[in-house]
């Protein structure tokens, strides 16, 4: 019971914070694209597949992808509007907090001078200003990460970062009035770089785990078109982006792109938009390469691309309604079309929700079983590794429901064993422990079976009982034993 109590806190926490987060990311869509691609942006974001399954799951990776999306936006949004400094102060502290989360958020440091490029035409000041706005930018992040990470509790941080704190104030004050002498610039500048190096004396062993899990595979294989592999190669993530992602969200996204292209020439707004548009899939793109070069590799890692790409498809959809909107009008005139724009309108809105939408929600709670809608012509289990431990709950709750189920002994496939632990009142042992016990039943999980750990038949030669299947794919396989 106190196991499932702190499990429902955690996730609470979790949820919370995500929801916040989308709720912000939408007010700054709202104010990088207006209100039909924050609205839209909405819908795409809560019912994104990956993001949803990892938003119920215990760990990081929701709250990584959150405040990645946050600090892209923020920084989107000053680049904009280079007078509104509060959005890059407010874009480093959301990437103090991916840091913490996880550490490939550093990756968004090479994305930084990119958009800065991006945008330089809106630029104003002397040559070293992106110079002190990337310090604004990491000297925001730093203090975040000093005062929510204990190990900088310390008397020596404490004096370091009010420093900090005030060569922030000094630069933001600087950057206001468009004028930053190079003696502060310098300072500024040293004084980080100080600052840093004694930081990563005290967190070198955190750098040395990053570097570990960069170069070295994980123990757990993966299945990967066929084949058993640690690590399934640079193909891995492009590949998860084609199945994890909704039926429209990829073509919406080129969509999208190829639209704003299109108008960039028209109005300031739409240069703008492009821009932006460059600098989202400037992100994508950056993510999937540098995780792609690391040998540990799984599908939740690549999670801070998709709502990048929701954002992506959210704009293809608005765009893309407007663009034949406008081609209707010039073939049967505005004024016959103007007539059944409402039409038009909820027809577009349908049909995305049935074919974007209610495929997601119909899998509740389980939507890390999702596979986008053109993978249902062949046979996924044949192709990756499925499963994330959706399903256990309900075979442990159908052994649960067994007479004298304290009293029963069963036998678990290795990768499973830990969850149906925590929810099966009886006794539960890995099949690859030796053992005296007798079992009355044997679970066997789906992706101990794709790696070659447990046949999928079971090792006790018991008769099947009972086959868990979600979303098409069976999952889990009870055995009576005896």
């Amino acid at each position: 019971m106190g196991f499932t109590i702190n499990l429902s806190w955690a996730r609470w926490f979790i949820g919370i914070v995500v929801w916040l987060g989308i709720g912000i990311a939408c007010f700054l869509l709202y104010k990088l694209f207006g209100q039909s691609v924050a609205l839209v942006g909405f819908a795409c974001l809560v019912t994104s597949p990956l993001f949803l399954a990892q938003t119920r799951r215990v760990h990081t990776d929701a709250l990584t992808a959150t405040f990645i999306l946050l600090t892209v936006l923020l920084f989107l949004l000053y680049c904009q509007n280079r007078q509104t400094h509060r959005y890059l102060l407010f874009s480093g502290a959301a990437f103090g907090l991916a840091v913490l989360s996880k550490s490939y958020a550093l990756i968004l440091l090479l994305w930084i001078p990119l958009c800065l490029f991006l945008f330089r035409a809106k630029r104003t000041g002397g040559f070293w200003t992106p110079l002190v706005e990337g310090l604004c930018f990491l000297n925001c992040a730093v203090l975040i990460v000093f005062i929510l990470f204990p190990i900088f509790w310390t008397p020596l941080f404490l004096s370091m970062t009010l420093s900090l704190l005030g060569f922030t104030v000094l630069l933001f004050l600087k950057i206001k009035k468009e004028r930053c002498p190079f003696w502060i610039v310098g300072i500024a500048l040293a004084g980080l770089c100080l600052i840093g190096l004694r930081a990563l004396q005290i967190i070198w062993p955190v750098f040395n785990r990053i570097n570990w899990a960069i170069t070295t595979p994980h123990e757990v294989e993966h299945f990967f078109f066929g084949k058993v592999v640690n690590d399934p190669g640079w193909f891995f993530y492009p590949f998860v982006l084609t199945i994890k992602s909704t039926p429209l969200m990829l073509p919406l996204v080129i969509v999208g792109c190829l639209l704003l292209w299109r108008q960039r020439k028209h109005t300031k707004e739409t240069a703008q938009h492009f821009k932006t548009g460059v600098a989202l899939v400037a992100g994508v793109v950056l993510l999937t390469v540098c995780l792609s070069a690391t040998s540990k590799k799984f599908s939740r890692y690549l999670l801070p691309v998709f709502p990048m790409l929701e954002i992506l498809a959210a704009i293809g959809f608005v765009e893309g309604f407007k663009w034949s909107s406008a081609a209707l009008r010039s073939r049967f005139g505005t004024e016959k079309v103007n007539k059944y724009k409402k039409a038009l309108t909820g027809i577009a809105c349908l049909t995305f929700f049935f074919i974007q939408i209610m495929p997601v929600l119909a899998l509740h709670p389980y939507y890390g079983t999702y596979y986008n809608l053109y993978w249902k012509v062949t046979d996924i289990t044949k192709i990756i590794t499925v499963g994330e431990a959706s399903g256990l709950d309900i075979a442990a709750d159908y052994l649960n429901n067994k007479p004298d189920a304290q009293r029963l002994i069963v036998q678990v496939s290795p990768l499973a064993t830990e969850f149906v632990y925590h929810y099966f009142q009886g006794g539960v042992y890995r099949s690859d422990r030796q053992t005296n016990l007798s079992p009355d039943y044997e679970v066997v999980y789906i992706r101990d079976s794709q790696i070659g750990r447990v046949p999928q038949t079971g090792t006790l030669n018991g008769k099947l009982e009972k086959l868990i299947t979600l979303n098409g794919i069976d999952h889990v396989w009870i055995y009576r034993v005896r």
